[in-house]
């Protein structure tokens, strides 16, 4: 008597687990592609005024078709402790950046290109701010005589202002004091601190700490402030921009 047997399905089967090997090998390729696209990309963008190599995440999948037409959406530039400018002799230093770039092309030698526009944040930390300016009170308020502030402690007041708390020790005040500043763009690549209210024994010095400038003016990658300034636990983010960035050679 014939009885019913089923179709063997070990060769679809088999066809099937092919298929799957072959795509987890493509994606493991344009995965490896991308991790070495992104460290190249990192050399040549450091050229740009970044003083250590940045990271770079490089946007969209799968990333081999971006290299066939040389073409990427967006890449993003992620870096920490850059010096960006100076008041007197303290340094001033950026906490950290990041930015994305748009429209990035490369050129037929894979080894430079082009993005526009790049736009981002750029955070300078609440220990970094009260490191600048209990040096710059100091220097700003000691005139001929001399003078020290003591490390101010500074902490966020709302979105634009911020206060500082510590030890003065200057010409017409030595005591502990404490003081708030609204926190402004001026100029193109420049931030403000300007005095609004301060501790009553503070008042025989206020002329020297009303307006304290911090220059960000070495800012990588034709990087500008755009105007726009925030203040929060984290300390002062300012927004930047740039129209355009060529980089490698």
């Amino acid at each position: 008597m014939y009885q019913y047997q089923p179709p063997k399905r070990r060769g679809g089967r088999k066809a099937l687990i092919w298929i799957l090997s072959i795509l987890v090998l493509l994606v493991a390729l344009d995965f490896g592609a991308k991790a070495f696209a992104e460290s190249e990309a990192a050399t040549q963008i450091q050229k740009q005024g970044f003083p250590k190599k940045p990271n770079v995440s490089i946007a969209g999948f799968p990333f081999l078709t971006q290299v066939i037409t040389r073409n990427f959406h967006q890449i993003t530039i992620s870096s920490s402790n850059i010096p960006v400018g100076a008041v007197g002799p303290v340094k001033i230093k950026i906490t950290s950046l990041d930015v994305v770039a748009q429209n990035v092309h490369l050129n037929s030698n894979f080894q430079s290109g082009t993005a526009s526009p790049l736009h981002g944040t750029v955070l300078i930390s609440l220990g970094e701010i009260g490191g600048i300016l209990s040096a710059v009170a100091g220097i700003l308020g000691g005139g001929s005589g001399g003078g020290s502030v003591g490390s101010l402690k500074i902490v966020s007041v709302g979105s634009s202002e911020l206060k500082g708390s510590g030890s003065f020790n200057l010409p017409g005040f030595n005591g502990s004091g404490s003081a708030v500043w609204k926190v402004m763009p001026a100029g193109p690549n420049e931030i403000d601190l300007h005095l609004v209210r301060s501790s009553s024994g503070l008042s025989s010095v206020r002329s020297h700490i009303a307006d304290i400038k911090l220059p960000l003016s070495q800012l990588p990658a034709g990087l500008t402030l755009t105007g726009k300034v925030d203040t929060s636990g984290k300390g002062i983010t300012a927004h930047v921009f740039a129209r355009s960035l060529s980089f490698g050679s």
